[in-house]
């Protein structure tokens, strides 16, 4: 390899290395004489006309840098997804551990123990420990934390080297206006860009040195657009978010949890419990009308409200399984009848079967018999 063609591959590498990064090229090329020993890309090009020359080991070691922060290419690495196939497992000062990623977010798995780094750049790592290894976690151990983080941030170097893969370079790179493109609105670009979630104003390289995260929220590049659009005239006008100086290293958030599951009951899960239990006290065709058309209201104390509609449920029908269920859950139930419309005529016909084919044969010959039916097939 001629010196000229060396230099041509170095430009390359850092090119690859600056969409990689989402960086400015002349970042990446001074990144690139840095690892050389040089102050920057100038200084290297100004000895490369004299007698230094990179030599075939530096620019191959320049390649295999570059080639690990991309090395998501020609591999079943799904940056979003992640998989069975996207898992690295391996060891960190004798500890094992299991890599992934989900949703874009790098996660850690080890013995009791889990780091995630979020998506959102600006988010601190999270370091969860589980309560019966609180006080023998090796992620007690400040210097094996962080060497673990460092594993954790290579992988997530390739998560953001793939997702920009995907983006257009404008989307990374502002030009002199400032203007940057959303990587998701086709063809949509702005210098100002506002946030969804908390109505932030934001520039473009604000955004852009964000990954597209909100830098005062960190709502996703989902939720950013070039226009407040929803905001009334009578609104609040959004505010700008304040420039930041350059980021320091986010200290992580180490937690210790319980990982056991935890039940929090919500109105919903307490409605489908009850509506289930009236299902099984329904003894015919009719009944299960009944617990299906029942109204069912839940309070701020999930003590819970049972309306039935009277020409479904008999009013003297005391529903035990659903009484059962309250009890279980220590909360009241109070029953009460409505009476309305029935939905079909002869609503009582449903009670002398337990099959709900047999009750809609009953009551379609039922209105045959008057001369009134119209099934589908007759409108």
């Amino acid at each position: 390899m001629t010196e000229n063609d060396q230099l041509k591959t170095l430009k390359l590498l850092a090119k690859r290395y600056a969409r990689a990064t989402g960086q400015p090229q002349h970042v990446a090329l001074d990144f690139v004489a840095a690892r050389l020993g040089f102050p920057h890309w100038n200084a290297l090009t100004v000895s490369a006309k004299g007698e230094w020359a990179p030599s075939e080991a530096q620019v191959a070691a320049i390649k295999a840098f570059v080639q690990r922060i991309t090395s998501y290419e020609g591999t079943t690495f799904d940056h979003i997804f992640g998989g069975l196939d996207a898992i690295t497992r391996g060891e960190v000062r004798g500890h094992p551990y299991e890599l992934s990623t989900m949703l874009g977010d790098v996660r850690m798995e080890g013995d009791s123990w889990r780091i995630v780094l979020p998506e959102n750049p600006s988010a601190a790592p999270r370091v969860e420990i589980d309560i019966k290894h609180a006080q023998t976690s090796p992620m007690n151990d400040r210097v094996l934390r962080e060497e673990a983080i460092g594993i954790a941030r290579e992988l997530m170097q390739s998560v953001k080297a793939r997702r920009f893969a995907d983006w257009p370079r404008r989307a990374t790179k502002p030009d002199a206006e400032g203007n940057v493109r959303h990587p998701f609105l086709e063809m949509e670009e702005s210098n100002l860009w506002y946030c969804l979630h908390c109505n932030s104003e934001i520039t473009g390289p604000q955004i852009a040195g964000n990954q597209w995260h909100c830098p005062s929220c960190g709502a996703s590049p989902i939720n950013i657009f070039p226009e407040a659009f929803w905001l009334e005239p009578t609104d609040e006008k959004p505010v700008p978010v304040q420039s930041r100086a350059e980021r320091q290293e986010i200290e992580p958030i180490v937690s210790i949890i319980d990982p056991r599951p935890r039940l929090d009951l919500d109105s919903d899960q307490v409605t489908h419990l009850i509506r289930a239990a009236l299902f099984e006290d329904a003894t015919n065709a009719s009944e299960r009308m009944g617990a299906s058309l029942a109204e069912i209201w839940v309070d701020d104390d999930l003590d819970v409200v049972v309306s039935f509609e009277d020409h479904y449920w008999p009013e003297d029908k005391e529903p035990t399984a659903a009484i059962e269920v309250a009890a279980l859950l220590g909360i009241e139930i109070e029953l009460e009848v409505t009476w309305s419309d029935p939905l079909f005529a002869w609503p009582g016909l449903g009670t002398v079967t337990q099959s709900t084919a047999e009750y809609t044969r009953l009551m379609l010959d039922a209105y045959r018999s008057h001369g009134a039916t119209r099934t589908k097939d007759e409108i």
